[in-house]
C-alpha cells in the first residue's frame, strides 16, 4: 500500500499517521475526509479485536484481516465522495454534526445497518422494491415443473402418471434442501449487517457443502426407486418410467441446491433482481429446450428428453447466477473457496434441520390434503387440484413479502440495531397482513371466473365457486403465518418456529381434518376448516413469539454467530 500523506501531514499523532499510510492508494481527498477514514478504521480495529472464534471462525492471518477493512474503507470512501458531489450540486450538506463518513444515500446499495434509522415509510419502499423482483422469480419457479409434466404428460397417460409421480417425489425430497438453505436467511444477513462481508461467503460454502453431501443417500434412494415404488404403484411400466426419471434427475440436483443457496448469498446483500433476471432466461429457454428434446424430429428423444431438458436448465441456471456474480454484483462478499466449508456442520445443522422441519411440515399437509380429498370422489378432487393451485399461486406474494422482509431484519439483527429491526418486523407483518388480504378479496370477487379457468364441468365449478367464500379466509391465516415463519427466520428461532409448525399441523390441522371432513360429513369444507384453523394457531404462536422475543438476546448470539472469522491459506 503506499502512503496518502506524508508524516508531517499527519500531525503528531502516530496512530492516525499508522492509519494513514495503511489506506489504499486509491483513497484521494483532503486530510480531513482522510481522517475521518482513518477514526474509523481504528474504531472498527477495535471492535474486531474484541470478538475472537466462535461458529464461523477460521483462524485469519492479521494480513487477510487488514486488506478486508481496508477493501471496506475504499468502497465507503468512494462512495461518500460520490455522494457529496451529488449533494453539493444541490447546496446541500453532507456531513452533520458528528462528520459521519457513513451518512449515504438513501438508494445507496450498501447501509450502515447499525447506524441507520429506519422508519416506517423507508422500510415499506425498500420492501416494495425488493419483493416485486420476488414475486415473479418465484412465479417462474412454478412454470418449470409444469413446462415438464405438460410435454412429457401428452406422450400417454403412462408418461403423465410417471412424470407426476416423478416430479412429487423429487419435490418432496429437494424441498429438504430449501429447508437447510433457510438456514442461510438467518446467517448471510446477519453476517452481511454486522459488516462481516467475508462470513456471508463462507456460510454459503458451509451450507453447500453440508447439504450436496446429504443428497448422497437422496441420490441412491431416487437411483433404486423402483424397489419402493412397486409398493405404491401398480402398474409396472409406470414404476419404471418414474424410476428412470429420478435417476437422470439425480444429476440436476446439485446445481440445483447451489442455485438455491446462491440466490440467499445476493439477498442477504440487498440483490433481490438476480434470480428474476435468470429465470426470465431460462424460463422460455425451458419451453425450447422440451420441445427439442421431447418432440422435435432431429433431436427428441421422448419421455427421456424431459428429465434431461430439466439437468440442462438446473445447471444453465446455476452457471448464469455464477456468472451473475462475478461480472456484474454480489463478489464483494466472496472470499474464494475455503476448507472451512467443511467445518462447523453441527452449528449450522442447529438452524438447517428446524427449517427443514417448517417447510416440509407445510408442503406435507397439503399433500396430505389432496390425498384425503380423492377419497370424496372424482368432482371433490378436481376442485381441491384447481383451488390449491389458485392459492400455490397467490401465496407467492406474501413468500415474496416474507423474503424480503426478513433479509432486512436480520440484516439489522447483525448489526445490533434493534429500534430499526423493530421497525421492520412491523412493516414486514403489516406489509404481508395486506397482500394476504388483497389475495382474499380476488378469491372472494373472482371466484366464478376462477372456477371457469380450470374447469368446464359445471358440478366442479359449482363446487369451486361455493368453496371460495372459505378460501378467501385462509388465505388471510396462509398470508400470516407466513411472514411470521420468515420473521422467526431472521431472528434465528427456527427451532421455535419448527416447533409450533409440528404441533399446529400435525396435532391440529390434519386431525381437526380429519374430523370435520369425514366424522363431521364436512368433506372438503371440512378438510380446508381444520387446515385454516392449523394456520391460523401456528400464525398467532409465532407471532406471540415474536413480539415476546429477548431481542438483547438474539443480538448477542448474532454476534457469536458473527464473530471475527480467519483465513486459512
Amino acid at each position: 500500500m503506499s502512503a496518502i500523506v506524508d508524516e508531517e501531514e499527519g500531525g503528531n499523532d502516530n496512530e492516525s499517521v499508522s492509519t494513514f499510510r495503511s489506506l489504499p492508494s486509491t483513497l484521494e481527498g483532503t486530510d480531513d475526509e482522510i481522517e475521518t477514514i482513518g477514526h474509523w478504521l481504528d474504531e472498527e480495529r477495535e471492535r474486531r479485536s474484541q470478538t475472537g472464534g466462535g461458529y464461523g471462525s477460521i483462524d485469519a492471518s492479521p494480513e487477510d484481516e487488514e486488506e478486508d477493512l481496508l477493501r471496506q474503507a475504499d468502497r465507503i470512501f468512494q462512495r461518500r465522495n460520490s455522494y457529496s458531489s451529488s449533494v453539493s450540486k444541490h447546496g446541500g450538506m453532507v456531513n452533520g454534526e458528528n462528520g459521519s463518513l457513513l451518512e449515504e444515500s438513501e438508494e445507496s446499495s450498501e447501509e450502515d445497518f447499525q447506524n441507520e434509522k429506519a422508519t416506517v415509510s423507508s422500510e415499506s419502499r425498500k420492501l416494495g422494491r425488493y419483493s416485486a423482483p420476488l414475486v415473479i422469480n418465484f412465479l417462474l419457479e412454478q412454470v418449470f415443473s409444469l413446462v415438464c409434466v405438460v410435454f412429457a404428460g401428452h406422450l400417454g397417460k403412462e408418461q403423465l402418471a410417471a412424470v407426476s409421480m416423478a416430479s412429487m417425489v423429487s419435490a418432496i425430497v429437494l424441498a429438504i434442501y430449501e429447508g437447510i438453505a433457510t438456514s442461510l436467511d438467518t446467517l448471510c444477513p446477519q453476517a452481511y449487517g454486522a459488516g462481516q462481508y467475508y462470513l456471508v461467503g463462507l456460510h454459503t460454502q458451509r451450507c453447500a457443502a453440508f447439504s450436496l453431501t446429504l443428497f448422497v443417500p437422496a441420490a441412491i434412494f431416487w437411483w433404486y426407486s423402483g424397489s419402493w415404488l412397486r409398493y405404491i404403484i401398480d402398474d409396472e411400466k409406470v414404476v419404471s418410467l418414474t424410476q428412470q426419471f429420478l435417476r437422470i434427475l439425480i444429476l440436476g440436483a446439485p446445481p440445483y441446491i447451489l442455485f438455491e443457496d446462491g440466490k440467499r448469498f445476493l439477498q442477504a446483500q440487498g440483490i433481490f433482481d438476480a434470480g428474476t433476471v435468470i429465470l426470465f432466461i431460462t424460463a422460455p429457454f425451458d419451453v425450447f429446450l422440451n420441445w427439442l428434446l421431447v418432440y422435435s424430429e432431429s433431436f427428441g428423444m421422448g419421455y427421456v428428453g424431459a428429465p434431461i431438458a430439466a439437468v440442462i436448465n438446473f445447471w444453465l441456471t446455476f452457471i448464469l447466477l455464477v456468472l451473475f456474480v462475478v461480472f456484474i454484483d454480489g463478489d464483494d462478499c466472496w472470499g474464494g473457496l475455503n476448507m472451512a466449508a467443511f467445518t462447523h456442520w453441527y452449528d449450522l445443522s442447529l438452524l438447517a434441520i428446524p427449517g427443514v422441519i417448517m417447510l416440509l411440515a407445510e408442503s406435507m399437509a397439503y399433500e396430505i390434503l389432496t390425498l384425503l380429498a380423492s377419497y370424496f370422489g372424482t368432482n371433490a378432487l378436481a376442485a381441491q387440484s384447481a383451488l390449491s393451485s389458485v392459492v400455490s399461486l397467490l401465496y407467492m406474494i406474501p413468500f415474496a413479502l416474507s423474503v424480503a422482509s426478513s433479509t432486512r431484519i436480520a440484516n439489522f439483527v447483525g448489526s445490533g440495531n434493534i429500534i430499526s429491526a423493530k421497525v421492520a418486523v412491523h412493516v414486514g407483518m403489516s406489509s404481508c397482513l395486506y397482500s394476504a388480504v388483497f389475495n382474499s378479496v380476488i378469491i372472494y370477487l373472482f371466484s366464478s371466473p376462477i372456477a371457469k379457468i380450470f374447469t368446464d364441468d359445471p358440478v366442479v365449478q359449482k363446487k369451486i365457486v361455493s368453496l371460495c367464500p372459505l378460501m378467501s379466509l385462509f388465505v388471510v391465516f396462509d398470508g400470516w403465518a407466513c411472514i411470521a415463519s420468515g420473521i422467526m427466520r431472521a431472528l434465528g428461532l427456527q427451532g421455535i418456529g419448527g416447533t409450533i409448525n409440528m404441533v399446529g399441523y400435525y396435532f391440529i390441522a390434519v386431525p381437526l381434518a380429519l374430523l370435520l371432513g369425514f366424522t363431521c360429513n364436512l368433506q372438503l369444507e371440512g378438510l380446508w376448516l381444520g387446515n385454516g384453523a392449523g394456520l391460523l394457531l401456528i400464525a398467532i404462536g409465532e407471532t406471540w413469539v415474536i413480539y415476546a422475543a429477548n431481542w438483547t438476546g438474539i443480538v448477542e448470539k448474532a454476534r457469536e454467530r458473527n464473530k471475527e472469522p480467519e483465513i486459512e491459506d
